[in-house]
C-alpha cells in the first residue's frame, strides 16, 4: 500500500518498501550512520535482519550497535564507562528559578485553574486507542472533573454541561463530580481531539506560554471560567461511517462493531435545528439510500433510520428528556443488517430484532473483561465480596492490566460504607 500511494505520488525509488521488515531494517541502519557513540540511541545491529528474523524478533533493550552481535546480552543504556552524553559522563542537573505562570487565576473573571492530562485507557491523541471500541467502555468522552462544592456552588449538576472558557479558547464538556479533586483547580482529558468530540483537543484552551529552559508548555495552570449550559435536547446517533459533526451542539463519537456511536446534546430549542438538511447531514447516508421516520413532537421524540439496500446504515433518536431514547446497545448491534417488515417498526420503537439482552452490566469499569458497575455491585452484595482479590477469583477484574484496581477498592469501600449499620439510622 505505502509503495503503491508513493508511487502514484512520484517517489517511487525513495519509498520501495515491500514490508514493515524493510522499514525496521533502514531504520536501524540510520540509528547506526555516522555515530561514533555520541548519539545513544543505536540499534545497528539489527540493520540486516532478514525477514524471518525479524518477524521472530523479541524486544531488545537498546543500544545494540553493529559491534555487539545479537542475541548477545545488549549493552545497559548510560551503564557502565558509556555514561551519559556529558563531558564528564555524568548526569548534569540544570538549576532553575520558580517561574509563576502568565496568567494567574483571576477571582472575579476566571478563577478555577484548568489542569490538562491523561485518563486510564487513552494514549495521546487516540489516533490508535480511540479505534478499540473496549477502551472506551470505561469513559467514552472527555469528562471535565470538578469537586462538588466548587460545581454547586456555580449551578452545575454532576453528568450536565458547561461552558469551559479561558483567554485562549472555549468549549462545552460534560461535567463529571470528582470528590478528591483539588477545590479550586479542575482537570479534562488531553487525549480526546476533534475527531473524536465538539469539546476536543482541551489545550485549545491553554495558552502559548512555554518554559524558557524545557519548552513545557503551562499545561497544568490555565485560568478558566466555568458557567453552566443548559441542556434542551438529548440525542444519540449510530452510522457507519466515522466524520467530525458540525453546529452549536455537543457530541463525542465511540466506535462500535459495525460502525460508529455518538452522543449528543444540545442548548438551543431542537426546533431550531430539525430540518431535513440537519438531518440529513448528520445520518451520512448516500442519495439513494431510503429513509423511514417518526416523529412526536407533544413529547419531544423524533427517530430516523436510513437503509441502503434494506441494510441499517444510520439512525438518529432525538429527545427533549434521556427517559424518551431507547437503549442503544441493541441498536448499535443492528448496523449493518437487513431491516425487512415488521422490524422497520421495531427500529424506530427501539426495540431491534436481537437486542441484546440479561441483566444491565452497567457502566465499564474493567476494560479488560468488560465487567461494569452493576454486575461488580450485583456480586459484591450478593456474595459478600470484601477484597480485591475476591473479586478477581469472581470476575475476573483487575487480574489483566490492572488500571481498574483503585476504581474497584472504591467500590468495595462505598459498599463497605452503604452497608454499614450506622448509614442506616435514622440522624438525631
Amino acid at each position: 500500500m505505502l509503495a503503491e500511494v508513493a508511487r502514484r505520488l512520484g517517489w517511487a525509488n525513495a519509498f520501495s518498501y515491500r514490508s514493515a521488515a524493510d522499514i525496521f531494517r533502514e531504520h536501524a541502519a540510520l540509528s547506526a550512520f555516522e555515530n561514533d557513540g555520541a548519539r545513544r540511541f543505536d540499534i545497528g545491529a539489527l540493520a540486516e535482519l532478514s525477514d524471518a528474523e525479524y518477524d521472530a524478533l523479541a524486544p531488545v533493550q537498546w543500544p545494540v550497535p553493529r559491534a555487539t552481535s545479537p542475541p548477545a546480552p545488549s549493552l545497559r543504556l548510560l551503564g557502565g564507562a558509556q555514561g551519559f552524553p556529558t563531558a564528564d559522563g555524568r548526569a548534569n542537573f540544570v538549576p532553575t528559578p520558580l517561574r509563576w505562570p502568565v496568567e494567574p487565576p483571576l477571582a472575579a473573571s476566571r478563577p478555577l485553574l484548568l489542569n490538562t492530562g491523561r485518563v486510564r485507557d487513552q494514549w495521546h491523541t487516540m489516533t490508535r486507542t480511540g479505534r478499540v471500541p473496549r477502551l472506551l467502555l470505561h469513559r467514552g468522552e472527555p469528562l471535565f472533573e470538578m469537586h462538588p462544592d466548587d460545581a454547586e456552588a456555580l449551578g452545575l449538576h454532576d453528568g450536565g454541561l458547561a461552558r469551559v472558557e479561558s483567554r485562549d479558547g472555549a468549549a462545552v464538556m460534560r461535567i463529571r463530580f470528582v470528590a478528591d479533586q483539588r477545590r479550586g483547580s479542575v482537570f479534562a482529558p488531553m487525549h480526546w481531539s476533534d475527531a473524536f468530540s465538539s469539546a476536543g483537543p482541551i489545550d485549545a484552551l491553554v495558552g502559548g506560554a512555554t518554559d524558557p529552559v524545557s519548552g513545557q508548555p503551562e499545561l497544568k495552570a490555565t485560568p478558566v471560567r466555568v458557567t453552566a449550559v443548559e441542556t434542551r435536547w438529548r440525542g444519540f446517533l449510530l452510522r457507519r461511517r466515522a466524520t467530525p459533526l458540525a453546529g452549536a451542539f455537543y457530541w463525542a463519537r465511540v466506535p462500535v462493531a459495525e460502525g460508529h456511536a455518538y452522543d449528543l446534546a444540545g442548548w438551543t430549542p431542537l426546533s431550531e435545528s430539525l430540518s431535513d438538511a440537519w438531518v440529513g447531514a448528520l445520518l451520512d447516508a448516500p442519495r439513494q439510500a431510503e429513509l423511514i421516520a417518526f416523529a412526536d413532537p407533544g413529547r419531544g421524540a423524533f427517530r430516523y433510520a436510513r437503509l441502503v439496500d434494506g441494510r441499517l446504515d444510520a439512525c438518529l433518536f432525538l429527545a427533549a428528556e434521556d427517559a424518551f431514547l431507547p437503549d442503544r446497545r441493541g441498536l448499535a448491534a443492528m448496523l449493518d443488517a437487513a431491516v425487512e417488515g415488521a422490524a422497520r417498526s421495531q427500529l424506530l420503537a427501539g426495540l431491534p430484532a436481537g437486542s441484546l439482552a440479561g441483566d444491565d452490566p452497567g457502566p465499564i469499569v474493567c476494560a479488560c473483561f468488560a465487567v461494569g458497575l452493576k454486575t461488580l455491585q450485583r456480586a459484591i452484595a450478593n456474595d459478600r465480596l470484601t477484597t480485591l482479590a475476591e473479586l478477581g477469583r469472581a470476575l475476573r477484574a483487575g487480574t489483566n492490566c490492572g488500571s481498574c484496581r483503585p476504581e474497584l477498592g472504591e467500590i468495595l469501600a462505598r459498599h463497605r460504607v452503604e452497608a454499614s449499620p450506622h448509614a442506616r439510622e435514622p440522624a438525631n
